[in-house]
């Protein structure tokens, strides 16, 4: 049975718990609260008319047609910013950089080990950019650098939470706060803006004398490992994540979407970049279009004013600014990229068979 209380305009009450533990809309709105054990099973309400903290900020009717898995998954769903919400800013900053720091030693020191410290490793050298191995104190760099500016990215994350919290910003915690089909064309424009922005400021650190004095610092690893994804100064970390500030006062967009998407360019697709490996599965150093493993250690290790891209190649070949393996071997014809010394093993073992 669903209870529902008439005297609240717009708010219903949907039964999700057994009827000894349902609390009505009339004892939440008297204030009444179940114990802690009825917490965990207590109706779920869906307050229409309750105010959004965005000044001026209008409900759209689409969300009355909400699936209800959305609606009722809610709690699920609202994971970012309900899940810090109350929390000073002092406090956020500290506790959302606990948390990238450790994810971030996580997963590279994960895929450190497994690539350079494993039995895998000696499997996997053939599909190295660089077959000269990495010096120990370049690692160590690379993760001192790393947890500092792992700890600037969080402070735009915590910065922006802070905003939207108090109503400055369109960043919402909700899905079902606007068409669940914005959502998706938000991702998008968040890749876009990303991409540009990435290749421009990129650019810009290896033509601007004070830009570079910034950037160069990251250049300091010429053979990086995957904990060079975050290998920068605090500041050209800061420039760089500095989207997650601004994007939320161009447009509204759900918190998971705007982080979400962040973090798979940035850190994820980032730490392929930076690892140093390219397999088969993923983009070829041949690719026209994409950027791979290939492209950016060429960046680092010799080609530095050419490859800035970080997920596709189309700004550097408008600009002209695209190296590939094929330039490469016209300077150094001897040369052979991952995927060429494969080809050439296959072909010189079916030769010889």
């Amino acid at each position: 049975m669903i209870e529902r209380d008439d005297a609240i305009p717009g708010r219903e009450v949907r039964n999700l718990s057994p009827p000894d533990q349902r609390i009505s809309a009339r004892s939440v709105r008297e204030g009444d609260r179940p114990s802690p054990a009825m917490d965990f099973t207590m109706d779920f309400v869906v307050d229409r008319s309750f105010p959004t903290r965005h000044p001026g900020h209008v409900t759209p009717p689409c969300a009355a047609d909400t699936p209800a898995i959305i609606s009722r998954s809610g709690y699920a769903l609202r994971m970012l910013m309900h899940l810090f919400e109350g929390l000073p800013f002092y406090v956020l900053w500290p506790v959302l950089a606990v948390i990238g720091v450790g994810w971030y030693l996580l997963i590279c020191g994960g895929l450190y080990v497994l690539l350079h410290r494993s039995r895998f490793a000696q499997k996997a050298r053939r599909y190295k950019t660089q077959l000269r191995p990495t010096r120990p104190d370049q690692v160590r760099g690379e993760i001192r650098d790393g947890v500092l500016s792992m700890s600037m990215v969080m402070g735009c994350v915590a910065i922006s939470f802070w905003c939207a919290e108090n109503g400055y910003n369109q960043l919402y915690a909700s899905p079902d706060e606007y068409p669940l089909w914005t959502i998706p064309l938000s991702i998008l424009a968040v890749f876009l803006i990303m991409e540009v922005f990435e290749w421009t400021f990129h650019w810009a650190c290896h033509r601007n004398d004070l830009l570079w004095k910034v950037h160069r610092h990251h250049h300091r690893y010429s053979n990086p490992t995957p904990f060079g994804v975050m290998a920068d100064a605090p500041l050209d970390m800061f420039i760089k994540a500095s989207p997650i500030l601004w994007i939320p006062f161009l447009f509204p967009i759900w918190d998971v979407a705007l982080i979400g998407t962040f973090a798979t360019m940035n850190f994820v697709y980032g730490t392929y970049l930076h690892a140093g490996f390219d397999p088969p599965w993923m983009p070829s150093p041949h690719s026209r279009y994409l950027v791979s493993a290939w492209h950016h250690n060429e960046h680092h290790a010799g080609a530095v004013d050419t490859n800035f891209g970080f997920f596709t190649g189309f700004m550097d070949i408008w600009f002209g600014t695209r190296f590939t393996p094929s330039d490469k071997v016209e300077k150094r014809p001897h040369y052979r990229c991952p995927e060429c010394r494969e080809e050439k093993k296959g072909a010189s073992a079916l030769h010889a068979a």
